[in-house]
């Protein structure tokens, strides 16, 4: 289907009767019909061509050029151009909204490029307002589906855009976010240093029409705790099993709230006990007879020993990997952790997807400890990890918790939370994050070795937005400007 796209504008697509080409006093035209839009350009240059795509200059008014591009949308080297058009048509909507919205303010700078020394995305376009000596940091999100990411990218820039100020000046943030969205956004802000931040919401609807919103009135984000934790009834067999591979490198065991045992290697299961039955197999399992448990030891070697070829090696799980390790760890992590019960994914989160893997451990005075778990780099870490604290505080508080902790009574004391990753995987852009975190949310940074697969030991451990001495010239977190 063939479309045209003019800069900072939405494609739109050349139907039969929605356009014509026409040549007037010798000069090529065209005019396109859209539903909310009509275009009418004069071609005054070929400027390049490739397959599917042909990009032409075109004369405003007062005699500027611009661009216009003619897109076969059926091919698939113009969708990169057709969401490079949707992302500078946002943009643009992004412009009018901020004028419409804040007048009296100076747009200063408006972008939707991506910047990847910085962390930027160009998924949210970001702007910088002045008025005297105030300064806002605005940032918009296009859609719902966006928002999970959204905050991070908003403390980013704010982050960029304060640390730049003069010590007379003063930074805000402002976060536009269509009507359906919001709510999570505003929960994580609860819990943000709003000293520093001196946050404001505003919804947009479909017509870019914003206004702003109260953070008490976005409503609750459902979650609810995953069941009670039954403890594994083991026969005599089963636990000699289990002791037979508590032997064999990389198998971790990991209880389950069911009283379910996952049997894993490298963080993926091959075997569980359940309801004093015994499964084999990495995909489909197939039930064992009491008297073929000696197939999950020689199944657990068997992985061992295609680990080492690379040709028939087992498809590792890292961060379920790292769950086993820190489980089997604890008290290496946190001296004061109790070895049993560590809790994973205690929570349902409804309509969201969660990658991390998350753990609930407490120490003997019946402090709860969050841990979240990263093997690779990841920028929304402290995030992802925020929205599991704030969850499991709840949950805590109302005493939804004291069935997983039986022996313990647990405290009324927030939780800590623990980032944990090894050492060289945080994304450098955490430490920036962290710092906008509110002073009552008690997190660490926990960096272990980069071979902890063979043996765990902690390498790094910092709290809150604190960063190595080595980095602390470069990072900006060191003199952060004193003003709120």
């Amino acid at each position: 289907m063939p479309a045209v796209l003019e800069e900072g504008d939405a494609v739109m697509p050349l139907l039969a009767g929605s356009y014509q080409l026409e040549v007037r006093n010798g000069r090529l035209w065209v005019e396109v019909s859209g539903e909310n839009r009509l275009l009418s350009r004069r071609i005054t240059a070929i400027q390049d061509g490739r397959p599917g795509i042909l990009d032409c200059a075109f004369q405003r008014f007062g005699g500027q050029e611009g661009k216009l591009t003619f897109l076969d949308l059926q091919r698939p080297q113009t969708a990169h151009r057709q969401l490079a058009g949707a992302r500078q048509s946002f943009a643009g909507q992004f412009r009018r909204m901020l004028s419409r919205q804040l007048p009296g303010w100076h747009i200063s700078a408006l972008s939707s490029s991506m910047d990847l020394r910085r962390s930027f995305s160009p998924v949210f376009p970001r702007a910088r307002l002045e008025k005297g000596s105030e300064v806002l940091a605005a940032i918009a999100c296009p859609n719902r589906q966006d928002e999970a990411h959204f905050l991070s990218f908003a403390l980013l820039w704010f982050h960029h855009v304060r640390t730049s100020l003069e010590p007379e000046r003063h930074g805000s943030l402002c976060l536009f976010l269509p009507d359906a969205a919001g709510c999570l956004t505003a929960h994580r802000l609860r819990w943000l240093d709003g000293n520093l931040l001196r946050a404001k919401i505003y919804r947009f609807n479909e017509h870019g029409s914003a206004g702003e919103i109260d953070l008490q009135d976005l409503g609750n984000l459902e979650t609810r705790v995953g069941s009670h934790s039954t403890s594994a009834d083991l026969s005599e067999e089963s636990a000699t099993l289990l002791h037979r591979l508590g032997a064999v490198p990389h198998v971790s065991l990991v209880p389950e709230l069911s009283g379910a045992i996952s049997i894993r290697f490298q963080g993926a299961e091959f075997a569980r006990i359940e309801h004093g039955r015994v499964t084999l197999g990495l995909g489909e399992k197939r039930e064992l007879a009491s008297s073929g448990q000696e197939e999950v030891i020689e199944f657990a070697w068997q992985l061992l020993d295609l680990s080492g070829s690379r040709s028939a090696a087992p498809v590792a799980l890292p961060e379920r990997w790292l769950e086993g390790a820190v489980r089997n760890n604890i008290q290496v992590i946190h001296p004061d952790l109790l070895a049993e019960p560590i809790h994973g994914q205690v929570l349902t989160f409804a309509g969201e997807d969660r990658d991390a893997v998350d753990l609930l451990a407490a120490s003997p005075d019946g402090r709860l400890t969050v841990l979240e778990l990263k093997a690779s780099e990841d920028l929304h870490l402290p995030l992802q990890a925020l929205d599991y604290w704030i969850r499991v505080r709840e949950h805590a508080g109302r005493g939804e918790l004291s069935p997983l902790f039986p022996t313990l009574h647990l405290s009324r004391q927030s939780p800590r939370l623990t980032l944990l990753a090894p050492a060289v995987s945080f994304h450098s852009s955490n430490a920036a994050v962290l710092r906008y975190f509110s002073p009552q949310v008690e997190v660490e940074r926990v960096g272990v070795n980069i071979d902890w697969q063979t043996r765990l030991k902690v390498v790094m451990r910092l709290s809150g937005a604190d960063v190595p001495l080595s980095h602390r010239r470069s990072s900006g977190i060191a003199k952060p400007s004193t003003h709120p």
